[in-house]
Parts: C-alpha cells; structure tokens; sequence
C-alpha cells in the first residue's frame, strides 16, 4: 500500500485530521506532541508557509494506522504474515519506461528542496528522520532497508547515522575500506517497504523481495542500478563516500541528545519528488510514531517467541519507557530465565522484567511494585555474559513473579467495594 493510500485509509477510519489554519515547520513538532496527548491522531498539514509540500505527522503513531496501513487487523496476525512473506519472498520485477509522477532535480540544495526541520530544542541541524535507507549488501547482492538518522548539513550533503548492526556492517565493509556506497534514501515509501525497514532478517534475506510478497507482488520499481519503489513520495540518490564528520546533538530514542564524532557523509546526486507530495516527517526523540516503529522488529521477534512458548502469556513495551523495555507477563510457576539467550539478541531493547497476571504491563507504578515487592534476591536480576558475541552490554531481565498467587502472602490487595 503506497504512502497516500495508507494515509487515506486511515483517514476513512476517522484517525486522521487536517489542520486547516497556515503553519510554520518549526510549529510542527509541537503541534503533533499535543496530537499524542490528546487523540493520538495523524495530522495533515497542506497549508505550510515554507514549503510547497504537504506535511503528515504521526501517521504511523499507532498500532491500529500500522494495521490499517498493512491490510491486518492486530499485530500477531501482521507479524504471522511477515513470517510466510521471509519464508517466501517474491522476486523484484523491474520495469523499464516505467510511468511515473516524479520531477527530478540535480545537485539538489537540500535544505530547500526537503521541508525537514529540528525536532529537538537544542538539535544542531534539521534532521530528516522519515528517511528509509536503501542499500546493496557488497558480500551477498542482497537489497538492505533501514531507518538511518540523518543530518542536513547543507547543499547536498547530509551525515548519516548507521546505527543498527547489518547497515553497520556494509559501511564498514564499503565505505571503512576506501570505498562509496551508492544508497538511495526513501520518504513516504509504500508500507511494507516501511516495515521492513524496521525489522530485523537473516543472512541471505532481501528485504525489497520480503516487500514484494506482504504487497502480494503488487510493488512496482524502476529499472535504476538500486530498484526504487515507484510510489515514493521523495527519493534522493546518491553515495555514501570515506568522509567523516561529527554529528549532532540531536534528541534521539533514550530521550536524550546524541552527538557523533565521525559519521560518514552522503553526497546526493538528485532528487526526485512526486507531484503534490506529502512530506512523511516522524518526530525526532520519544514520540508515539517514533516509538511505535521503532519497536515494530521487537515485537516481531517477541511474537515469535510467544507463539512457542506456553508460558509467555503476553509482552509490552511501554511508551514511558521509550521502547527501550519489554514487560513479559507470564503463567504462574513460569522461569523467565529460560528465555534469556533468545531475549538478549532483540538489540534495541534494553531491558527486561516478567511479573505475574496480576501486574499491569503498561502501569509504570505497578511494574516498580512488582520489581519491589517480588525481585527480592540477587538471583532475580540476570545479565548476559561480559563478552556474549553479538549482545549488546548493558542488557538485563529482571524476575518479578511470584510462582503461586494462591498463597495469601503473595496475593494483592483489592479495594472494598460497596455491594449492589
């Protein structure tokens, strides 16, 4: 489904609202915070006095737009789907001649040409936080996608951020030897393209081909070196080169700001924008679209681990913690340990607690009672090993379960309440 038609059936379903006053860019970013606040919708700003584009927030700032925007009801069954599309996945047909709505600009200025802005007080640059980073694997062929934080620096160059291991990985081995990268940079793609730029696959996966089987072969590319999902709303290509800059501050996920000594620099050799775009801008730091896509690999790999093991009843990540936690709610009797190699290698959280049906998941009150009144021994609080290959440090899983709630000295309290 491409980047209009998500926006439009979310719009159908009343979860969209169009802000018809004229705005700046720099309102923007508070204009969505209060949004979360209050109705938690996606906003559509057409009328933006420094750009000719339109502007959507908070599109994929809830469970129920990433659904509607995927053609699935919940969750597990869009992840169900994501598992037959990795075990089958659809070959690219690229089509030359191919008809499309882009205007193409060379040698762009980015900061005129891209309506991107500061999300955070004190961050150094605009930041284009909406870009889905497209990429060849130099070991295997295969088509990479990933979010990638990236800094606007002026004319066309941006600094990039590859923060998530396989992107890593291929900037090191291009880029780290000498080598440029060709990379295009994807804004407002179609939404499978979206999720999986999220998630994470293995070895030998194309994620442009797992795309192309959860749209039911319905994507169409263009014939370029680098296949480019036609419907995108901007594309920039161009090159990641052997230069290095220090980037930031910018407010990232952890709520807090990020600086960078040497992230590499991307020179863009063109752009190319559909008519009358929407500018897909997700808001920098802790907000509910970022979170929410942010946590989209977790939760698939989670779901996974849920559908096998009985005893892992369910499993949130809380926005109050930024989607740097999972709470895991288990059956009684249940050791969490057992799930803790599998729990270490999801990369982007940090941190793990299981408590007992008899917890909230999502009540940051409730989990500190549980972590308080039931984690009592040094035994309850695990961490992985010091050099475990692959983990990154400072993970944890705290058990805050009691393994009979039965017992009168493990059951909660309930408030009297006055009988009918």
């Amino acid at each position: 489904m491409d980047f209009r038609s998500a926006l439009a059936v979310c719009d159908d379903a009343g979860e969209v609202a169009e802000i018809e006053e004229r705005v700046l860019r720099a309102g923007i970013p508070a204009r969505v915070r209060g949004e979360e606040r209050r109705r938690n919708r996606a906003l559509l700003f057409r009328r933006v006095d420094d750009t000719d584009a339109a502007i959507v927030g908070n599109l994929y700032g809830s469970r129920r737009r990433v659904c509607r925007s995927l053609a699935a009801r919940s969750y597990p069954e869009l992840f169900a789907r994501l598992d037959r599309a990795l075990a089958d996945p659809a070959p690219i047909v690229r089509r030359s001649n191919l008809r499309h709505d882009w205007e193409v600009t060379n040698a762009p200025d980015l900061v005129r040409l891209l309506p991107a802005m500061r999300y955070s007080r004190d961050d150094v640059t605009p930041y284009l936080t909406s870009g889905i980073l497209l990429a060849r694997d130099p070991a295997s062929g295969d088509h990479h996608l990933c979010f990638v934080r990236m800094s606007i620096v002026g004319g066309a160059k941006l600094l990039v951020n590859p923060a998530t291991a396989r992107i890593r990985s291929i900037v090191e081995a291009t880029v780290g030897r000498g080598e440029a990268l060709d990379v295009a940079v994807l804004v407002g793609a179609p939404a499978e393209v979206t999720l999986m730029a999220c998630v994470g696959v293995a070895d030998g996966v194309d994620k442009l081909e797992v795309a192309q089987s959860l749209a039911g072969g319905g994507l169409a590319f263009t014939d370029d070196p680098l296949p480019l999902p036609v419907s995108t709303e901007y594309v920039l290509t161009g090159r990641i080169v052997p230069s290095f800059e220090r980037e930031g501050p910018v407010g990232d996920q952890k709520g807090l700001y990020s600086v960078r000594e040497r992230n590499p620099v991307c020179l863009v050799d063109a752009v190319r924008v559909r008519r009358e775009p929407r500018f897909h801008s997700i808001s920098g730091g802790v907000s509910r679209e970022h979170i929410e896509l942010v946590t989209l690999g977790p939760r698939a790999v989670l779901e996974r681990v849920r559908r096998d093991t009985p005893g892992l009843l369910r499993y949130e990540l809380p926005f109050h913690a930024g989607g740097r936690l999972a709470v895991l709610v288990v059956a009684d009797g249940y050791r969490p340990a057992e799930l803790a190699e599998r729990l270490w290698k999801i990369s982007s959280v940090r941190g793990f607690v299981a408590v007992n049906r008899d917890v909230r998941a999502l009540s940051a009150p409730d989990l500190l009672w549980a972590i308080v009144e039931r984690a009592r021994e040094v035994e309850r609080f695990m961490f992985p090993g010091p050099h475990a290959p692959g983990v990154k440090p400072g993970k944890f899983l705290i058990d805050a379960t009691e393994t009979d709630l039965d017992d009168w000295n493990h059951r909660r309290i309930e408030v009297l309440r006055e009988p009918h």
